[in-house]
Parts: structure tokens; sequence; C-alpha cells
């Protein structure tokens, strides 16, 4: 059971900006470059025949299709991964047969906090921007919202491209020369209007799902691994190429408080908590 006034006391010191935080930084955007190939490349590599694939119809499911679309996105790498647990319990959870998790999983369908695709007020013609210092204000809402619940929560999730945002939180919805910063948005939760929103046609994508990992032993492929904090991610829908880089540059705001160099991974299916190690992560 959590105690509450310990979890505010972890929790109330997460938003407070350290002064120096380049080291963390460094550590964070540190490359290796084999990793990217071999670890994430399923979640780069994209079939070109999607490219005129219209954005409208992105929603639409079509589980064969997925399965197809999907199946070189998930193959393990055990490059920076803990080593697996073997003897013992850990022995009767491996193969075939899941286990139970100790923790309930929860399908949320909760609207995103920050709809990217909400109508402007100032002319319905065009969507209402967020700042990047809104968005990622918002990411560590989603997170402390995950981390404070007593189970897993699994929610949907919006990557996209080339998303317009506002230079300064002054400026005006309707796009011009000098108040717009294309980069890359991250959304948690269930947004509304993606299908009718006509300024993100053919921007590349990446639609699915994202858990939050609290820190403990997982049973995932076959295995029981330790896991640091870290998110998960399974992809239902995809469009055109993301760079693995830039997804983890999303995840910059909670850099202190994830697996270091790898805030996220991709799996095909989530994986099972046997075992939590600590009650604040």
């Amino acid at each position: 059971m959590i105690d509450e006034h310990d979890d505010d006391d972890e929790l109330s010191s997460f938003l407070s900006e350290e002064g120096d935080d380049e080291d963390d930084l460094a550590a964070f955007l540190e490359e290796d470059e084999d990793d990217d190939e071999d670890d994430l490349a399923a979640f780069l590599e994209e079939d070109e025949d999607d490219d005129e694939e219209d954005l409208s119809s992105f929603l639409d499911e079509d589980e064969e299709e997925e399965e197809d679309m999907l199946s070189s996105f998930f193959e393990e790498d055990p490059k920076g991964k803990s080593k697996s647990k073997e003897g013992g319990l850990f022995d009767a959870l491996s193969g075939s047969s899941k286990p139970e998790p100790v923790l309930k999983y929860k399908h949320e369908k909760r609207k995103a906090r920050i709809d990217i695709t909400k109508n402007s007020k100032e002319d319905h013609r065009y969507i209402k921007r967020y700042t990047k210092k809104e968005i990622e204000d918002q990411l560590k809402k989603d997170y402390k919202y995950s981390l404070g619940k007593p189970y897993m929560i699994i929610q949907p999730l919006t990557i996209l491209a080339d998303y317009p945002f506002k230079k300064k939180s002054g400026d005006s919805d309707i796009p011009n020369d000098y108040n717009v910063d294309l980069d890359y948005v991250i959304c948690i939760g269930k947004i509304l209007k993606w299908k009718g929103t006509e300024q993100f046609k053919g921007k590349p994508y990446k639609l699915g799902e994202i858990m939050y990992m609290k820190r403990g032993d997982y049973w995932v492929n076959g295995k029981v691994e330790t896991m640091d904090p870290h998110f998960a991610i399974v992809l239902k829908k995809s469009y055109k190429r993301i760079k693995s880089k830039r997804v983890r540059d999303l995840f910059k705001p909670l850099k202190q408080r994830l697996r270091s160099g790898k805030p996220f991974e991709v799996y095909k299916e989530f994986p099972i908590i046997v075992k939590r190690s600590g009650s604040y992560s």
C-alpha cells in the first residue's frame, strides 16, 4: 500500500528545476549508433508503399495488416538489458504461459489533457497551437499521473513530426513565418479530431499505446528481467520514418527519472510485472 504522505514528498520535488543539467543532458543524449541500429531499427524502418496512405484512414483497424506491418518492429536485442532471472520462481515463470501480474493493468481512454487536434478559437480552419514548454510540462504531469497510481496504466499515444509549435505563448494560433517552430510532438491520451486535421496530412507519425514501466521484474518474451523505469510503447499504426534520437529527445523533461539513455522501448506486447522493486519509481 502506497503511503500518500511519502508519495506527496517524493513527487513534490519533481517539477523543481536544477540550475545545472548539462551533465545529465549530455548523458541522456549520448548516442550509440550500434544500439540504434539493433534495438530500435524496427521503430525506424518503414515500407515505402505506405507513403501514399491517406492520413484520414489511419485509425481504421485491420489486425492482419497491422501484424504484417509490425512484424519487423519487435525483435528483441539483449544489449543494454539487465540479465534474466533464473532458477526457482523465475524458472516457473519462463516459457509460453504468462504469469499473473502483481499489479492490475488498466486501459484508460481518457482524453489528452493537451489535444493537439483541437480547433483554434481565433479561426476554426486552424488548430490551437502550443509551445514546447506547454507540451513538456504536460508530459511531466502525465508521468506523475502514472507514477501515482497503484496499477499499470495503458494510454493512447501519438508521436507526430513537424508539429507547428508556437515560439511564444502569446503567439497567434494562425501560423506565419515568424511564430512557428516545427518539431516533433508527443501526446498521451485520446485525441478527438485527427481524421479531420488537414494540417497533419502527409506528416510522419507513430500511433499506438504507452505504459509507464515501474521499477521491478517483468515477464517479457518468455523470460523475467529486471527493468529500470522507462516507457513501454506498443505501436498500432505507423507512417514514414521517425529517427530514434527524435523520440528519445521527446522524453528529455523526464531525463532524471527514466532509464539512462533509453527512456523508452518498443514492445510487441506490454511486459507483465511480476515483482515491484520500489514504491516511488
